[in-house]
Parts: C-alpha cells; sequence; structure tokens
C-alpha cells in the first residue's frame, strides 16, 4: 500500500479525473502505479494537517505493508479543530491561509495563471462561509498576532516535518518527502537560525528528500513551462515529475516494500 499526503496538489485538483474524489493522476498515484493506492492529501491542507492525516492513514493500515510519500505545502497555512463545525468539508479540522480572510475579488483573482470562474466561485462560497461561522474573525486574529510572522510559519512547518519523520521512522515505514515550494527551506528564519530553529533542522534527513531542482514541484512546474490550470500544475507536469522521480522513491521505498 501507498499512502499519499499533502494538499490540492497530491489531491489533483483541476486535474480531469477530479471529481468528486482524488485524481489517479497525480505524480504520487502514478508512482504507486498498480500497488493499492490511499490518498490523504486535501485541497488547502496546512502542513499540520498533512503530518496528521499521514499518521492517521498509517495507524488506520497498521496490519499493511506501506510506504508514504509526503509532499509538504506553503508555510502560511494552519490547522486547527474548532470547537464547532466550520460548514466546510473537513468540518471542525480546518486549515486556514491568507485566502480566508480575502474578501477582494481582485485580491483572488490575480493569484490565478488561468481564469476560471467556476473556481473562482467555490473560492468565494469558501470565504463566505467562514464569515458566516465565525472562522475569518479568528483568522484575521491569529494571522494579525501571530500567523504572519515567517518565523512562526518555518517553525510550525519544521516541528510538522521532524513529527512525521520521526513516526514514520519509529514505525520502520519507508517513506519518500517533497514539497510544493522550497521557500520552506529556503527563507531568512533558516538562513539565520536561531537555536530553535536549528534544533529542528538537525533532525531533519534530507536524504528522504526529492526537490525538484531545488524548487519544489510548483515553481518547478511553473518555470519548466508546463500546462496549468488556475493555480495548479496539470497533467503533463505530474507525469514529467513522476518520472523524474521514480529512481529516488524505487531507492526509498519501493525496494522496501518488495
Amino acid at each position: 500500500m501507498i499512502i499519499a499526503a499533502g494538499d490540492s496538489f497530491i489531491y489533483g485538483s483541476e486535474l480531469a479525473d477530479c471529481h468528486s474524489d482524488y485524481s489517479k493522476r497525480t505524480f504520487t498515484a502514478l508512482l504507486a502505479d498498480n500497488d493499492e493506492y490511499v490518498c490523504t492529501a486535501w485541497p488547502g491542507n496546512a502542513n499540520n494537517a498533512i503530518a496528521r492525516m499521514a499518521m492517521s492513514a498509517c495507524e488506520q493500515h497498521k496490519d499493511k505493508s506501506k510506504g508514504v510519500i509526503v509532499s509538504w505545502t506553503f508555510p502560511t497555512r494552519y490547522e486547527f479543530k474548532f470547537v464547532y463545525d466550520t460548514k466546510q468539508r473537513t468540518g471542525n479540522w480546518y486549515s486556514i491561509n491568507p485566502w480566508t480572510i480575502k474578501e477582494n475579488v481582485r485580491d483572488i483573482e490575480q493569484e490565478f495563471v488561468t481564469k476560471n470562474q467556476a473556481i473562482l466561485d467555490t473560492q468565494l462560497e469558501s470565504i463566505r462561509r467562514a464569515k458566516e461561522t465565525g472562522v475569518m474573525d479568528f483568522a484575521k486574529t491569529f494571522f494579525t498576532h501571530v500567523g504572519s510572522s515567517e518565523y512562526w510559519e518555518i517553525y510550525s512547518s519544521l516541528k510538522e516535518i521532524v513529527f512525521l519523520q520521526n513516526y514514520l521512522q519509529l514505525n520502520n515505514i519507508p517513506y519518500l518527502f517533497t514539497c510544493a515550494d522550497m521557500d520552506i527551506l529556503n527563507n531568512h528564519t533558516i538562513t539565520h537560525a536561531d537555536y530553535t530553529i536549528k534544533g529542528l533542522l538537525n533532525q531533519i534527513d534530507m536524504s528522504k528528500w526529492f526537490t525538484f531542482d531545488n524548487k519544489g514541484f510548483y515553481r518547478w512546474a511553473r518555470d519548466n513551462k508546463y500546462k496549468m490550470g488556475t493555480t495548479h500544475p496539470l497533467e503533463e507536469a505530474h507525469q514529467a515529475a513522476a518520472q523524474l522521480m521514480k529512481d529516488r522513491y524505487n531507492e526509498l521505498v519501493k525496494k522496501h516494500l518488495e
């Protein structure tokens, strides 16, 4: 069994077969090939959501031989378990991000590579629900006082990486880490790391990573001019990514399962 964890890039948002369920055309699904494939990814997932969902899936399938592929996301996202139903698809667990507090349509549209009214409407509906339930008010306060700090973004993300890495190693589960964008490891906070950040960085086993030329999947796909949807690389980029990652995946995950 291959368990994939990540955000919308791993869920397969905007890929042709992604409708009511995750896509089988993402690079993680293509790497899994004919193996049993479990995708825990969800659009908008924060890094703490990714780690939580990956570990939960491993616990759920304790009796199976399994490998894990994780694509870490942008560090500007944070998951919380609210005391009420957020009216989003994820219920009480919900990941907020800077888009959660955007109310101006132009602020959202300028992030789109290709305009798509249906996707814009979906995002606006999500924002409407956040406003209705009080999530937006919480997010505004959080980003004002804590969440907009690069240090907190990076510290929070590094903790989740170390947390999941140590869980996988402790349970002898082979894994491969990658990311949507390498800003998670290339930033001022890490360049000028204090002892807190260094303590986390020194625990990360970078030999188990694939970084897409130190760019991350999203930036790599854009720089190589693969066709894009509104904000997601499409099938061709995923196919090329799977080919690029294949040897590393076989080395770190596949051979251990065989």
